[in-house]
């Protein structure tokens, strides 16, 4: 009897393998890629399964629906375990330019807020072993305001393993045949962030900040005997100098009950913490 949590996710699984099975069209996105690459479709290829996935299933088992369509390979390598992943990705590449788009930049936010969403978040970290996990991603983009697709890829890396491991290492990997695994993906474009949606994010901010600025210098500039600050009451006024009354269950650094403060540093109530006149 399969748990049901394992079951939904071999559901999920037979619903992608249905729509997207090995040399079938895949859907509209950057994806035709993976029809040249290589690869299969099966699980098995994979070295998880998707009730217990490991690293290289998280997007099939997490990200499902964002997948496009994907591929697996396992391959015996002797160095560079993701040099099918880098292929794979010179790939989406190449039909990213031939689609009228541009690969984003590796450094810019919207590929960095991608990465870190689909590998950064969610690969373990390598340690000391000589078998790791690692991963390549790219998002093609035709303008600010649209994204045309995403790629992933996962690489079980075993080339250090069966190169560099002692004899032990290297008779465990022969025996137990333990290969490099590369998995690859294709992401929905309408799931990934595109540029003009951080430049509005980011004009919003500048605004609430500057609509702040402005209510903060209202409330200096308006002060009275009796306003209610971050710090207390208003009781006195002398020019750019206020005096504070501490409300009686406030401790302070110096056990004073009321202070000196500029009227620069004096805020509403819950909007700054109170520097008692320091």
């Amino acid at each position: 009897m399969v748990p049901s949590s394992s079951a939904a996710l071999l559901v999920i699984a037979t619903t992608l393998l249905a729509v997207t099975p090995s040399g079938a069209a895949p859907a509209s996105g950057v994806a035709d890629f993976l029809m040249a690459i290589g690869g299969d479709t099966e699980l098995k290829t994979s070295g998880s399964r998707l009730s217990d996935p490991s690293p290289q299933l998280y997007p099939l088992a997490r990200d499902s629906g964002e997948i496009i369509g994907y591929r697996f390979f396992s391959e015996k390598l002797a160095a560079n375990g993701s040099a099918t992943a880098e292929r794979a990705k010179a790939a989406f590449a190449q039909e990213c330019i031939a689609k009228g788009g541009q690969i984003a930049p590796e450094d810019g936010k919207v590929a960095r807020s991608f990465r870190e969403r689909v590998l950064d978040r969610r690969l373990p970290p390598r340690g000391s072993f000589k078998h790791f996990w690692s991963g390549l991603s790219a998002v093609c983009a035709r303008s600010p305001s649209e994204v045309m697709g995403g790629f992933v890829a996962i690489t079980f890396d075993n080339t250090e393993l069966a190169t560099k491991g002692d004899f032990g290492a290297k008779l465990f990997s022969k025996i137990s045949l333990m290969a490099t695994r590369n998995a690859v993906y294709a992401y929905r474009p309408d799931r990934i962030r595109t540029a003009a949606s951080f430049e509005t994010q980011e004009a919003a901010l500048r605004a609430d900040d500057a609509a702040e600025q402005r209510a903060n210098e209202a409330f200096q500039r308006d002060l009275a005997v009796g306003t209610e600050t971050s710090c207390g009451t208003v009781i006195q006024l002398r020019g750019p100098m206020v005096e504070i009354a501490v409300p009686p269950v406030r401790l302070t650094p110096n056990g004073q009950s009321t202070f000196w403060s500029k009227r620069t540093v004096l805020a509403r109530p819950g909007h700054a913490p109170c520097t008692y006149g320091l």
